[in-house]
């Protein structure tokens, strides 16, 4: 461990898991968000700093992989430096999940440094980019090939709750997938579909907005391929009120079997 690579132990909370005994891919996002606040603090960067000098990091784009579903109570050895820092602004942080030598998931995020008040980018400190230094570990996280296949689209329609916001008081980014594959999974349950079975192989988000508590959420699904019959991959435009919040893609498959039934649930 340097002061430009981190890693340590990490255990998901009971609530991320399904009735399938795995974490959501969403909670996968907040195991990532953790690490990279942990990451943070120990280069001495805790959010109450941060909140002092009225600054903050926000997600403008996270690429994630699962390469393997974990139990409850397993260890997770995690892994993150950040890999690029332009102009004390743009920063790429990447985040690796193990458990005994095996990889589970793989992040790339996209963080840009903005005004706490305004969320508008503005240049880091010298000092912030000590803390931040880049690091050659591994390439980053890229989304999987597939095949274009266009399908049916649909619509999920929910008000964001007061509850759900963050400490900048606003939908935390992980939300965002938790929206996908609740759209996905009333999809499939129309389908005749166990929305239970669905298992996540990628995604990635574009945020364009922030989402603010009691806004109305539009998610807009629709098949764009598929990776042989192993998986489908969907698209996922999120708007509100005030305009478009984000696009996302997600890979998802079954967790019985081929995804030829996941897969032909949006024709």
């Amino acid at each position: 461990m340097t002061n430009a690579v981190w890693e340590f132990p990490l255990i998901l909370p009971r609530n991320a898991f399904t009735a399938r005994e795995v974490p959501r891919a969403g909670d996968m996002w907040r195991v990532c968000q953790d690490v990279a606040t942990h990451a943070s603090i120990r280069a001495g960067w805790p959010p109450s700093r941060f909140r002092a000098e009225n600054v903050a990091f926000i997600v403008y784009k996270m690429t994630v992989l699962h390469q393997a579903e974990t139990a409850y109570g397993t260890v997770l050895d995690t892994q993150t430096w950040v890999s690029r820092l332009r102009r004390r602004t743009l920063c790429a942080r990447e985040v690796r999940i193990r458990t005994g030598g095996e990889l589970v998931a793989a992040a790339t995020q996209e963080w840009v440094h903005v005004d706490f008040e305004t969320l508008k980018p503005k240049q880091g400190s010298v000092e912030t980019a000590a803390a931040f230094s880049e690091a050659e570990v591994e390439p980053s996280v890229k989304m999987p090939k597939f095949e274009e296949l266009p399908g049916a689209e649909d619509e999920f329609v929910f008000d964001m709750w007061q509850t759900w916001a963050d400490p900048l008081a606003h939908a935390n980014h992980p939300a965002y997938i938790d929206w996908c594959d609740e759209a996905s999974s009333r999809h499939m349950l129309a389908a005749g579909l166990d929305p239970v079975l669905l298992r996540p192989v990628a995604e990635q988000v574009s945020f364009r907005s922030a989402v603010l508590p009691g806004e109305r959420v539009t998610v807009s699904t629709k098949r764009i391929g598929v990776i042989g019959t192993d998986a489908v991959v969907l698209k996922h435009h999120l708007e509100t009120e005030r305009g478009p919040a984000a696009d996302a893609t997600s890979v998802r498959a079954l967790a019985e079997g081929t995804s030829e039934t996941l897969i032909s649930a949006w024709d």
